[in-house]
């Protein structure tokens, strides 16, 4: 059952994400990476509550996942082929992250997964 929730999760995630980028929801729509990262947050803390009992290991799992992915974003829109065929893709003009963009990601992530701890 883990398996599958793991599987169905991410890739609605990933869908979500593809088909938002591609539509430009993001540009549209202000909220889309906000909802997403908050979202993205909660679903990695519920994951991360499987296999640990303790607040303070799924918030360490947590932030080692949102320094996973915020490092690969910066990553990406420094290496010169994966920005264009990033930005060619979705369509997009730049794909460099501020600083505010990131600690608000930071933020929103852990606030979806303090909320699931909250719930659960």
């Amino acid at each position: 059952m883990l398996v599958a929730s793991v599987i169905i999760l991410s890739s609605i995630f990933v869908l979500n994400l593809v088909v938002g980028m591609y539509y430009k929801f993001g540009v549209r729509h202000y909220w889309f990476f906000e909802a997403l990262h908050f979202l993205g947050g909660f679903f990695t803390a519920m994951f991360f509550s499987n296999f640990f009992h303790s607040t303070t290991l799924i918030l360490m799992g947590l932030g080692i996942v949102v320094f996973l992915w915020e490092s690969s974003e910066i990553f990406i829109s420094k290496i010169p082929l994966s920005a264009k065929y990033v930005k060619k893709t979705f369509k997009l003009r730049d794909i460099t992250p501020g600083w505010r963009d990131t600690i608000l990601d930071i933020v929103l992530d852990f606030a979806g997964a303090l909320v699931f701890i909250y719930l659960f």
